[in-house]
């Protein structure tokens, strides 16, 4: 069911009881857009659209103005709201025009509304409506003994009418809490960190790192000749990725797809600004990704390389510590340890949403998106993190086993939530 307002004080109509369900309130709306009020208005008709859609999906808590603007009138992230009022404007409009909708509707119909100083429409039965009374005949003495008779009769009916609708609410009830507690056990840690990312409209950027973010310094790149053969196009460190990294790459593609969510593959050298400010994105790499080291420069988890060889992750908060350090000149088969940055932040420069894999050697970034595309794993985020952590942005510090090349599962060091 949906719980957006309940009735008033009258009862719901006599077809329907209790709150809307899901299916009512989309043939609603449905049946409204067709309406000669919104059909000739498209832009309109998005509005009431989007707002009823983001609330039948759980988001109505988060409609606010700037992200009407963005998901709806295509206003960039940062847009003066103070100066720009296309969303209020139409949000007046939208509540006129149901208002329009409803004296022509049939009295029966769900009533969708959204009330002033509100982005979240209600959805409710309206009250029922009773026939006037019909003037009651003159008594007589043999009206009052039929009368009578037939009281000695209903009384029992009406005992057992009231005892079959205690039962029926009782089971209405439970039914009910059945329902909720089934919702909440499966809503965990993992739905929490991935709605943000997930609830958007836009499609979500999957970047990855390559060869050439990996270079210091940056080297000539023989792609960018206006005449490049064939095999310089198939070697160019613009068009290289680590494998890892690519089946990194793929488990995330794999999860949007699984959740209905259209995304877009580009290489670090591929994306753009422009790609980063169009909606939520997931970086994959960290030495070999410019976008994630121009992200986590800010932050108190951050990346360092000492010397050509050796990488380390540093603690704004506890800078002499060096444990978490590579050295690439190690063998690759006698590397034991590696250590990720994950993140899940909102872009201060795009005003996006940002998840990051990031290790410091392929291995550190596997076991990242091990972590981050499995319940099972996301647990452990949820017995460390405070309180309302899922509203908050966040920075961990993994730490993974390796063993002959294979990482293993990822185990948390370090967390900052902000």
């Amino acid at each position: 069911m949906i719980a957006q307002s309940a009735p008033g004080n009258g009862a719901s109509a006599a077809t329907h009881h209790g709150d809307p369900e899901r299916d009512d309130v989309q043939r609603q709306l449905d049946r409204i857009l067709a309406s000669p009020v919104f059909h000739n208005s498209k832009r309109y008709a998005a509005v009431l659209r989007f707002i009823v859609e983001q609330t039948l999906q759980g988001f109505g808590d988060r409609l606010k103005e700037r992200t009407i603007g963005i998901e709806v009138f295509d206003r960039p992230p940062d847009y003066d709201t103070a100066t720009d009022h296309a969303v209020r404007s139409a949000m007046a409009e939208v509540r006129k025009r149901l208002a329009q909708y409803y004296q022509q509707s049939r009295p029966e119909e769900l009533r969708i509304e959204v009330l002033p100083g509100s982005y979240m429409p209600q959805f409710r039965w309206p009250e029922e409506h009773f026939l006037p009374a019909i003037p009651a005949p003159l008594a007589t003495p043999e009206r009052i003994e039929h009368a009578a008779a037939l009281q000695a009769i209903e009384q029992p009916e009406r005992r057992s009418w009231l005892r079959r609708w205690l039962i029926l609410s009782c089971l209405v009830l439970f039914t009910s809490l059945a329902v909720l507690i089934v919702t909440l056990r499966t809503r965990g840690p993992f739905e929490d960190f991935w709605r943000p990312v997930l609830s958007a409209r836009a499609p979500v950027l999957l970047c990855i790192g390559n060869v050439e973010g990996g270079r210091r310094p940056s080297e000539n790149n023989p792609v960018s000749s206006a005449i490049v053969s064939l095999s310089d196009f198939h070697n160019s460190a613009t068009h290289t990725v680590n494998v890892y990294d690519a089946f990194t790459m793929a488990k995330f593609a794999g999860l949007m797809q699984a959740n209905g969510r259209p995304f877009k593959l580009a290489s670090q050298s591929d994306a753009t600004f422009t790609d980063l400010q169009n909606g939520p994105a997931i970086l994959v790499g960290l030495l070999n990704n410019d976008w994630t080291e121009r992200l986590v420069s800010k932050l108190r988890f951050t990346v360092d390389q000492p010397t050509p060889d050796k990488v380390t992750l540093r603690d704004r908060n506890n800078p002499a510590n060096m444990d978490w350090s590579i050295d690439y000149a190690t063998p690759y088969l006698n590397l034991t340890r590696d250590y990720a940055l994950v993140l899940r932040m909102v872009d201060p420069k795009t005003e996006q949403m940002v998840v990051v894999a990031a290790g410091i050697t392929v291995f550190g970034t596997t076991a990242a998106g091990d972590f981050l595309t499995s319940p099972r794993e996301m647990k452990k985020l949820a017995a460390i993190a405070p309180p309302g952590w899922e509203k908050k942005n966040m920075e961990l510090v993994l730490s993974t086993e390796v063993i002959r090349g294979r990482s293993g599962p990822a185990s948390i060091l370090a967390a900052q939530f902000w």
